[in-house]
């Protein structure tokens, strides 16, 4: 996949599925509509899944994919990086260690922009939208202390959850929210007030603003009683305006 003009800009885009499940084919739908509105070809990657694949896997996954295109003759600063619920998660940890490498390297890696669908905050979540929002929400918000919460299947399946665990889970690229997130490229956050992730979405939020004071991209829409990743369900209005505020974004 090579560029068809000398600046084309390609959204990269990251699925979710919690990390444990999802493809390409899962999300042709909602990505498709996104190519549509932003008139922009698309890099989907199947990343590997989890708990076969465990936590950094994904990461290394979406860095290769990145390095692929610039290796193609993309330029990093046009390639958008776009991702739903554990995928948003992703491409946050993306851009952090881009910047890692760039400080490193002296080379150029922050991308155009990000787009981040309902994204998982983190795996250390502790926000009231958790239960409150069970009763409106698709999503479930599985208990961390089972084996098989997808948290737990992710980083160190099998593990016992302790205190060591609850401390490494609180790194910077497990829990972006308790790290460094300045130098952020332009993002749009969107997502639903009934989802149960809103809480620690509003905490990101808030967070990538602190961090990035100097600069009016960091951008949040939030679509009353909409659910995770809304945008799914695509013949609901919200769902329309929503893709449209990101063919404008």
């Amino acid at each position: 996949m090579r560029p068809l003009a000398d600046n084309e800009k390609i959204v990269l885009c990251l699925h979710g599925g919690s990390y444990v499940m999802g493809g390409p084919s899962s999300h042709r739908e909602v990505l498709g509509k996104m190519t549509e509105c932003s008139k922009l070809r698309s890099f989907i990657i199947d990343y590997r899944l989890a708990p076969k694949h465990p936590f950094p896997a994904q990461l290394h996954d979406a860095f290769i994919a990145f390095q692929y295109l610039v290796n193609q003759g993309f330029k990093p600063h046009n390639i958008v990086l776009a991702g739903d619920s554990a995928g948003g998660h992703l491409c946050v940890d993306l851009v952090l260690l881009l910047r890692h490498i760039a400080k490193t390297t002296l080379r150029q890696m922050t991308p155009a922009g990000v787009i981040l669908l309902s994204p998982l905050p983190g795996m250390h979540m502790h926000g009231a939208s958790l239960h409150k929002n069970a009763v409106y929400d698709y999503l479930w918000p599985t208990p961390i202390e089972w084996p098989t919460s997808p948290i737990r299947l992710f980083y160190k399946p099998g593990q016992k959850y302790d205190d060591e665990y609850r401390k490494e889970i609180c790194d910077p690229l497990l829990t972006p929210v308790l790290g460094d997130l300045s130098e952020f490229p332009p993002t749009i956050i969107q997502s639903g007030s009934s989802e149960i992730l809103i809480d620690d979405i509003r905490e990101l939020y808030v967070k990538l603003k602190l961090d990035n004071p100097e600069h009016g991209w960091i951008q949040w829409e939030e679509y009353p009683e909409m659910v995770h990743v809304f945008h799914r369900f695509l013949n609901r209005p919200e769902s329309e305006a929503a893709f449209e505020s990101l063919a404008n974004f």
